[in-house]
């Protein structure tokens, strides 16, 4: 609550370049969220310089492979199943009134930095 519902400065920048525009990114992000089959995250990454959707099946995580979160979606029946049912695809759209960009923001910043 109280924080920027979009990402703000070099990371609205980055994902601008990455992804043709926040919208296009929010799109492609959904897209590989709603198409894991069965338990797992849907993540955006810094692969380097290169910001980038991954996902991982069950507990697994990119950190495995030496690149750097920056946003996780837990895409596992428990993380919205009382609420939304097997409805996925409604769980993610709700799920991006919730993200906190400002946390996003600083740790883009910080690992690129690094």
């Amino acid at each position: 609550p109280g924080g920027s519902p979009d990402p703000i400065g070099k990371l609205a920048h980055a994902l601008d370049q990455s992804f043709g525009s926040l919208n296009a990114f929010k799109e492609q992000f959904a897209a590989a969220a709603v198409k894991i089959f069965g338990s797992g995250w849907a993540w955006l990454i810094l692969d380097g310089k290169e910001l980038k959707i991954e996902t991982t099946p069950n507990q697994d995580t990119p950190l495995s492979s030496g690149k750097q979160v920056l946003l996780g979606l837990d895409v596992w029946e428990h993380a919205y199943y009382l609420k939304f049912q097997n409805k996925r695809a409604d769980y993610i759209t709700a799920w991006w009134k919730v993200v906190n960009w400002e946390f996003v923001t600083e740790r883009y910043e910080k690992l690129k930095k690094a």
